[in-house]
């Protein structure tokens, strides 16, 4: 029981520093505006056509007969987007996309003809964060503190129950 609650402890500690969680984090991305980020799509088998799609309809990228296929591009992903056709043969199909804009979030799907199978992505795009100024008040520092507080409760609801 004993071990239980240590182990309990040390979770919702690393929960509440943002260290962990129980979420499945292999599938998501989190980006502010301005970034880039590699978006994986890695099949044991070669293929020679492979689809990209943004919320299911908008063409990201299209990968025909083994070569990227530029013309068939969404307006908002062209010059912002980059496959790596050296590493088709390995089955290596993933994108990157660069300059992130809030319209870029959603669900990104790499589609593979040949088998039917699709892997899919979610990425959240966020606003940069305010620089602050020295005038601002320090929000941090109140976030700190209420992320702090469950902690500090469960700490002494564990206390209480082992006394």
């Amino acid at each position: 029981m004993l071990i239980l609650c240590r182990c309990w402890v040390i979770y919702l500690l690393l929960h509440l520093t943002g260290k962990v969680s129980l979420q499945d984090f292999a599938n998501k991305f989190d980006r502010v505006v301005g970034d880039s980020v590699t978006l994986p799509c890695i099949y044991k088998l070669q293929s020679t056509d492979v689809f990209w799609r943004h919320n299911v309809s908008r063409k990201v990228v299209s990968i025909i007969s083994g070569k990227p296929s530029p013309e068939s591009q969404d307006e908002i992903f062209r010059n912002r987007t980059e496959s790596f056709p050296s590493e088709y043969p390995e089955g290596n199909y993933s994108i990157e996309l660069k300059d992130l804009e809030l319209t870029h979030a959603g669900i990104y799907t790499c589609f593979l003809q040949k088998t039917n199978e699709k892997r899919k992505i979610q990425l959240f795009v966020r606003e940069k964060p305010e620089k602050p100024t020295p005038n601002q008040r320090n929000s941090s520092m109140e976030t700190q503190s209420l992320k702090i507080m469950p902690f500090l409760i469960a700490v002494l609801g564990l206390t209480l129950h082992l006394i």
